[in-house]
């Protein structure tokens, strides 16, 4: 491997250990997780090369969450749930796309329309009491794949609303929210 070969794999490993940490969420699951998040989600981010159409990149999403519930589980012993696998994929995947315009500009910018807003738990309060009466759950570990595909048309609908992309949404949101 030339230098510049292993100074590419460096930067791509930083990048996903610091998507994964902008998730807040590592201190949510067991001791011995993150290399196993990190790594899958270096796979699924080598493979975004390869996605072109909204239903190659949800079976994708869906992939992802559905080994992150299979193999991750919580500080409390139990799998984790969708929404929080969505949650750790959602902002890695921006973190990764969006901010670092990785895995380079063409893809970036044919993926970024594709990516969903990320939720927590104070998007999902402020999305329920805004037309999304109907999904029971309160926080992200009630989240379960049809609560969260609900979610994303409310978010694709707002996002529209404020020409904006879903990814950037959750970025507006976070703020008003936590940063008033």
């Amino acid at each position: 491997m030339t230098q510049q070969a292993e100074v590419e794999v460096a930067k791509q490993k930083n990048i996903i250990e610091i998507a994964f940490a902008f998730t807040a969420m590592t201190r949510v699951f067991t001791k011995g997780s993150k290399p196993k998040v990190e790594e899958h989600l270096g796979n699924l981010f080598d493979g975004l090369v390869n996605v072109n159409t909204r239903e190659e990149y949800e079976a994708t999403h869906r992939r992802f969450c559905s080994w992150f519930m299979s193999t991750i589980l919580t500080t409390a012993n139990k799998p984790a749930s969708y929404g929080q696998a969505a949650k750790v994929l959602d902002i890695a995947i921006k973190v990764y796309v969006y901010y670092c315009v990785r895995p380079d500009a063409e893809v970036a910018r044919r993926i970024l329309p594709l990516l969903n807003g990320a939720i927590d738990t104070p998007i999902l309060k402020y999305l329920k009491s805004n037309g999304a009466a109907t999904v029971r759950a309160n926080t992200i570990l009630e989240i379960d794949e049809v609560a969260y595909r609900a979610l994303q048309l409310l978010v694709a609908k707002e996002s529209l609303s404020l020409g904006v992309y879903p990814v950037q949404y959750d970025d507006l949101q976070w703020r008003r929210l936590n940063r008033p």
